[in-house]
C-alpha cells in the first residue's frame, strides 16, 4: 500500500532550502526517507532504472552507479548531491536519498517519501549486515539490546519522524512489505507523487531488473516476515514488549495505517490509536 498525500498546490519546492547543502543542490523535488536495512537501496535502483531509461542519460545503472542518478541528500562527493551527474536534463526530477532521523534543517519542508520496514525484519537485517562487516560478533540478543546498532536506533528513527509525517503536507508512505508484494504499483505511484508520466514498459523493465539483481543478492533484500526463520520467540516477544514500551502512540498508529507489522504476537492491550 502507497498512501500519498500531495499538496503541491500550496507548497512552493523552488522556496525549499537547507543550509547545510552545496548551494547548487538544495532544492530536491523529493526525498526517499527510510530507516537503514528497510528497503531504500532497492527502492532507489527502481526509481534510478527508470529515470535513467525514461530520459535517455545513457548511464550504465549498477547499484554502485544509481547515485549518479538518485544521489544521498547530503554533499559526500560519492554518494552526496556532489555524485549526481544530470543537474542539466530537463524535466529530470532530483530525487534524493535520506537515512537520517529527522531534523528540521535537513528536512523542513521537503516532499518526502517514507519508506517503513518492521523493527523485526530490520534488526535481522541489520545484525546480518553488522556481523558480514565485522562490526558486531555478539549474539542476536545482545544485538537487540545495542543502544546504537539495535533496536533502540530504530525506534528513535521513528519517533523522531512520525509526529512531523501525519502532519505533513506533501508526502507518500510506502511499506516494504507492499513494495516486495507490489513492486509495479508502488513505483507507478511513486513516479506519479514527482510529477512523472509512468511509462508502463519502463517500469516493468525497471522491476525485472531489481528483481534479478535481488536473486543474485547484488541488492540485498529479504521477504517480508522473514524473522520468524531467524529469530527465537523469546527474541520476538522481547522486541515486541520493547516496541511497545519505547515506541510513541504516534508512531505505532502510523506504522499500522500504513500496513507495517507491529504486533506478532496478539496482545490484549490498547490498539495504539491516537484519540
Amino acid at each position: 500500500m502507497l498512501i500519498l498525500l500531495k499538496a503541491s498546490d500550496l507548497v512552493d519546492r523552488e522556496s525549499r532550502s537547507c543550509s547545510t547543502l552545496p548551494e547548487s543542490r538544495m532544492h530536491p523535488d523529493a526525498l526517499i526517507c527510510s530507516h537503514p536495512r528497510s528497503g531504500g537501496r532497492w527502492l532507489r535502483y527502481l526509481v534510478s532504472y527508470y529515470l535513467a531509461s525514461r530520459h535517455r542519460l545513457n548511464l550504465e545503472l549498477t547499484p554502485e552507479s544509481v547515485f549518479a542518478v538518485v544521489p544521498d541528500h547530503h554533499d559526500e562527493p560519492r554518494r552526496g548531491y556532489p555524485a549526481f551527474r544530470f543537474a542539466g536534463q530537463r524535466d529530470l526530477p532530483l530525487i534524493s536519498v535520506c537515512h537520517q532521523s529527522y531534523a528540521w534543517e535537513l528536512h523542513r519542508g521537503q516532499p518526502t517519501v517514507f519508506l517503513a520496514r518492521n523493527a523485526y525484519d530490520v534488526v535481522v537485517s541489520a545484525y546480518g549486515y553488522a556481523r558480514d562487516k565485522g562490526q558486531f560478533l555478539g549474539t542476536m540478543a545482545e544485538f537487540i539490546r545495542h543502544p546504537r546498532l539495535g533496536l533502540a536506533a530504530w525506534v528513535q528513527y521513528m519517533n523522531s519522524w512520525a509526529p512531523r509525517l501525519l502532519t505533513h503536507r506533501d508526502v507518500g508512505f510506502v511499506s516494504y512489505g507492499e513494495l516486495n508484494a507490489e513492486p509495479t504499483k508502488a513505483l507507478v505511484r511513486l513516479l506519479r507523487f514527482v510529477d512523472q508520466r509512468p511509462d508502463p514498459d519502463l517500469v516493468e523493465a525497471a522491476v525485472a531488473s531489481g528483481q534479478a539483481l535481488r536473486n543474485s543478492r547484488q541488492i540485498r533484500t529479504g521477504q517480508e516476515g522473514n524473522f520468524w526463520d531467524h529469530l527465537q520467540p523469546e527474541e520476538i516477544f522481547d522486541i515486541q514488549e520493547a516496541v511497545h514500551r519505547d515506541l510513541s502512540d504516534v508512531s505505532i498508529h502510523m506504522l499500522r495505517s500504513i500496513g507495517v507489522e507491529v504486533d506478532p504476537f496478539p496482545r490484549a492491550e490498547s490498539d495504539g490509536s491516537i484519540d
